[in-house]
């Protein structure tokens, strides 16, 4: 979108950008509507296994929607994933929208949890990006609803999309959607969730360039900025008032021990914290931690 005749409100003042981080707020919010009133799947509509969100121009997160929280933390690693293989900005057009759920292509859960992506346009410049993921009930793989613990290797798990282009410029790839179709059991209800995580990423987009037509593309930004920097602040804040030390827990999860390490250095402000599978878990997607 063009905005150089558009009249717009230049300003730096934190009562604007608090105007505008809610908005992204609320966006967030409505595009996970979208998303539940369209969906074909139960699981998407009825359990709300979905998320939604915004990311900046770099794939930093900014705000995001109702659903599951855990969600949220994959959105901004798509978003990245994504960036980094179309690295040639002419690969990426007003339009475009992308999907992944590869564990080394930005989706790090499991392969039935699809991420879909579009980048938001003002002047030729990217200003943000609107994502959601969502489960498919069935993404291929060895058995019906491709969840296994017998499975061994991710092949086995169903069909990944390494970062893909779904649409290019606004116009759906026949051949991408063919492919997506034809290695699934429930091709119908594929198409249906893929077109409400569409919508929903087109709506983003939409209200996005609205909010930038009205309060500037600079101010836009500036608001990310600000916010951005104050919400490590506060992590920083909460960070430092952990108690500092080494603490562990064991479970088991399906026969298998997993073991949590969480790591509070002394003397500084940073945490580490790890999932490391037990040597007596088998080689599988639930005991393999991803990387």
């Amino acid at each position: 979108m063009d905005l150089t005749n558009a009249e717009v409100v230049v300003a730096d003042d934190s009562f604007t950008f608090d105007i505008i981080q809610n908005s992204l707020q609320a966006i967030s919010d409505e595009m996970f509507i979208v998303m539940r009133k369209t969906a074909m799947s139960a699981i998407i509509y009825e359990v709300l296994d979905m998320g939604t969100g915004i990311t900046d121009a770099e794939g930093e997160i900014a705000s995001s929607g109702a659903g599951i929280p855990s969600f949220i933390g994959v959105l901004d690693k798509a978003v990245q994933a994504i960036i980094k293989k179309f690295s040639d900005p002419s690969l990426i057009k007003p339009g475009d929208v992308f999907a992944t759920n590869d564990p080394w292509y930005g989706g790090v859960t499991h392969l039935n949890d699809v991420v879909f992506v579009m980048p938001v346009f003002v002047e030729n410049d990217i200003i943000a990006w609107t994502a959601n993921i969502a489960h498919w009930p069935d993404i291929g793989g060895m058995y019906p609803g491709s969840l296994s613990t017998d499975a061994i290797e991710i092949f086995q798990e169903g069909l990944r999309l390494p970062a893909i282009k779904v649409i290019e410029a606004g116009i759906p790839i026949p051949s991408v959607v063919d492919i997506l179709t034809a290695n699934t059991r429930l091709p119908e209800f594929l198409r249906g969730d893929m077109w409400a995580a569409i919508a929903a990423v087109r709506l983003g987009e939409r209200r996005l360039i609205e909010l930038a037509a009205k309060y500037g593309a600079e101010t836009f930004k500036g608001a990310f900025k600000q916010f951005m920097d104050y919400g490590e602040q506060v992590a920083r804040k909460g960070l430092s008032e952990l108690p500092k030390g080494r603490f562990e827990l064991t479970e088991e999860q399906r026969k298998q021990l997993l073991q949590y390490l969480w790591t509070r250095p002394y003397g500084e402000v940073a945490t580490i914290i790890a999932m490391l599978a037990s040597l007596k878990a088998k080689k599988n997607d639930d005991a393999t931690p991803k990387k």
